[in-house]
């Protein structure tokens, strides 16, 4: 990664202390203070321009602009004086060069800056269209200052929290992007995110991740290039209803009243924004119950991971922290369901992953270089539509769950709300109360608690013999490991239709995308959603089917 460091002031009693004879040979411990990251971390340093600031004797001072390149694994924060010069996409895919139809749309509006609805923004913004963008959350910095908050206080910020704001509920994740999905337009998406200052080595690793550290700055970066093609983010914008007028969506209303029309309308919240996904379900537009998963998280010592999955202890700077992707297939005479490692952050925590007071869910999150303690993954067992009614059922069910596992973790007191509720796996497995050991990477504490009560009978009795068998594939998987929290924001149990060529819901104008759409499962998945459905607005044509690499044709 380059940097172009301007205005970088040194005061020259600062060498003389360090008995430094040539100051410009001795920068680099200098450079990583001033950006925030390890001294080894700067690889290496020219200088552009070097001045001296004799003005405030004796506080004499050296003024250098340099262009210095550090690794790409580091999250520098950028300002007026350190800018990152990020490598710009080929612009050869064809996405780059769509053909618009004669009706392309102007300040269309985009409800929610996570995956689908970003990436949506990214490629309408490009094409000359002006999106306008509404998050009921806050960019990046505020958001950052409102989980400190919550950490420091146990304050929970319905609007600002893990959940809510720039980047939706991927900003604070592992950042996976391998999905199982054959699509062209995924490079299109890895390319943006380089260009954003990803790191470099998505566009060939096999499992591709970014991390919780690196993500927050490449959204930032991302809002910036898409306010420079004419683009418009709007914070603090919660919506609360859709606008309709003569059988079409004419906009949107948001919660203080005000009223926003727009020619189409493109709502890209995840399945963590129940309200509106409810109201709009209520409006009669056309969806189906579909299934959804729920379970809980499971935590293990990092080294026991590496030890299993490696044979042996190798240097974590070459071949990382260990992963593992497990399944539970029990035979169909059980009558069990099957339970799946989802969402595996290895060297990661375990977080607070709640937009409301009172509840309770838990995510798992890591950062780039995956260098924790502790590895963790979501045990989650298949829900069947066919339980629930309506929506509202299902998210009733799944908001109880939270209620119960909040107060399982904090019972009455208000010093230890949000703690988790936890239970040692050998004990779940067993039906007893037990937690063999209260540390953790989760930030708010453990409460020894039954979670084989807590979350559904059926879904108790897969993880019992899930356990057991993971413990014949991965040593110590059941004896070491600890079940903390509810994990009950895995999918969506709702999908809505779509006209299979304009991609529209049932009511004209509007737009469904992404997780909360019920049409995607991750990162990925949903900002190719959102790509989808922008290019079949900028075309007017059906969302055009290719399984390869454009590069390869």
């Amino acid at each position: 990664m380059i940097l172009t460091i301007s205005q970088f002031e040194i005061s020259v009693k600062m060498f003389a202390e360090k008995n430094v004879t040539n100051p410009d040979q001795h920068l680099r411990a200098w450079i990583a203070q001033r950006c925030g990251i390890a001294e080894e971390a700067v690889v290496s340093y020219a200088i552009l321009h070097r001045s001296l600031d004799a003005r405030r004797k004796p506080d004499i001072r050296l003024i250098y602009t340099l262009r210095v390149t550090v690794r790409d694994d580091v999250p520098i924060s950028e300002d007026e004086h350190v800018v990152v010069s990020a490598p710009q996409p080929e612009q050869t895919h064809r996405l780059y060069h769509l053909t618009k139809s004669a009706s392309v749309p102007t300040h269309p509006l985009i409800v929610g800056s996570g995956p689908a609805g970003l990436m949506a923004a990214y490629l309408l913004a490009l094409h000359g269209c002006k999106p306008v963008i509404l998050d009921r959350g806050y960019d990046v910095e505020r958001r950052h200052a409102d989980i400190r908050r919550f950490h420091q206080t146990r304050d929970l910020n319905p609007e600002s929290n893990y959940l809510f704001g720039e980047g939706g509920a991927g900003t604070f994740s592992d950042g996976k992007l391998y999905t199982r999905i054959k699509d062209d337009r995924i490079r299109f998406v890895l390319e943006a995110y380089v260009a954003a200052r990803a790191p470099h080595r998505i566009l060939y690793d096999h499992h591709p991740h970014i991390g919780s550290d690196i993500l927050p700055l490449m959204c930032k970066r991302l809002r910036k290039q898409i306010e420079a093609w004419g683009g418009i983010f709007r914070w603090g914008a919660a919506v609360e209803d859709i606008l309709m007028r003569n059988n079409r969506c004419a906009g949107v209303m948001l919660t203080n009243g005000e009223r926003l029309d727009a020619p189409v309308t493109i709502i890209g919240c995840g399945h963590s924004a129940r309200s509106l996904i409810q109201r709009i379900a209520a409006h009669g537009v056309a969806h189906r119950l579909k299934d959804f998963q729920l379970g809980c998280r499971i935590e293990h010592p990092q080294h026991l991971i590496d030890r299993t999955q490696y044979g042996w202890m190798p240097p974590r700077a070459i071949l990382g922290a260990a992963e593992y992707t497990l399944t539970s297939r029990p035979p169909e005479t059980l009558s069990l369901a099957n339970v799946t490692t989802f969402c595996m952050c290895p060297g990661g925590e375990i977080i607070a992953a709640t937009s409301d007071d009172g509840q309770l869910c838990t995510n798992g999150m890591s950062r780039f270089r995956r260098s924790g303690a502790f590895a963790n993954a979501g045990l989650i067992v298949n829900q069947f539509a066919s339980d629930f009614d309506s929506a509202a059922a299902a998210f009733s069910f799944l908001e109880d769950l939270e209620r119960r596992a909040f107060l399982a973790g904090a019972g009455d007191s208000l010093e230890q709300a949000y703690r988790c509720p936890a239970q040692s796996a050998a004990a779940f497995a067993r039906g007893e109360i037990g937690l063999q050991t209260r540390q953790t990477s989760y930030h708010f504490g453990l409460t020894p608690a039954r979670l084989d009560q807590i979350l559904p009978k059926r879904t108790t009795a897969a993880l019992q013999y899930a356990l057991p068998y993971f413990e014949r594939v991965i040593r110590g998987f059941l004896s070491s490991g600890t079940l903390i929290g509810v994990e009950t924001r895995v999918s969506s149990p709702v999908r809505f239709e779509r006209h299979p060529e304009t991609l529209e819901s049932s009511l004209p104008g509007l737009y469904l995308a992404g997780e909360g759409a019920g049409y995607a499962g991750g990162i990925t998945s949903a900002a190719l959603d959102g790509l989808r459905i922008a290019e079949t607005i900028l075309t007017g044509k059906p969302p055009y089917k290719n399984d390869g690499d454009t590069s390869k044709k």
